[in-house]
């Protein structure tokens, strides 16, 4: 079942099926909208966090949706390296942040918005894949729970 935002708000990443995180292989008990505590992190951005499953849990995966579109994505200082779209319009990109812990992100143009993966290594611990690879993965698993593509 393809999920459909609602017209005047982003579309919900929580709303993703349970069985479906829990394939793409991600901890279900682990979900949040925000690690920080319950506030929401932004008035235009829907969120939830993952973390892979432990022992062994390495990172977090922020799955993010709002109305912007890639080239305001493109434009926060926040992330760099963006790849050009690949066959099913997804662009990879990294946090420019200069700290130790490994990321990858993934976005795509949805209709009406965009939404974005970003995988980040939990801190001291190490990762047990190529983080880039593993979030590939992981949303390759979850497409058929995302918005339409924007055409």
């Amino acid at each position: 079942m393809v999920a459909t935002p609602v017209a005047d708000e982003p579309w919900d990443p929580c709303a993703i099926p349970d069985s479906a995180v829990e394939a793409a292989g991600l901890d279900v008990e682990s979900k949040s909208t925000n690690l920080f505590g319950d506030a929401p992190l932004s008035d235009d951005w829907m969120t939830c966090i993952w973390t892979d499953p432990d022992p062994g849990s390495w990172y977090f995966l922020g799955v993010f949706s709002s109305h912007h579109d890639l080239a305001y994505l493109q434009a926060n200082e926040q992330f760099g390296d963006f790849s050009a779209p690949n066959s099913a319009g997804a662009v990879q990109f990294r946090r420019t942040a200069s700290y130790d812990e490994v990321s990858c992100g993934v976005a795509y143009e949805v209709v009406g918005g965009i939404v974005y993966f970003i995988l980040d290594g939990r801190a001291g611990r190490e990762p047990r894949s190529e983080p880039c690879s593993e979030i590939g993965r992981v949303t390759e698993a979850l497409q058929t729970n995302l918005p339409a593509r924007a055409r």
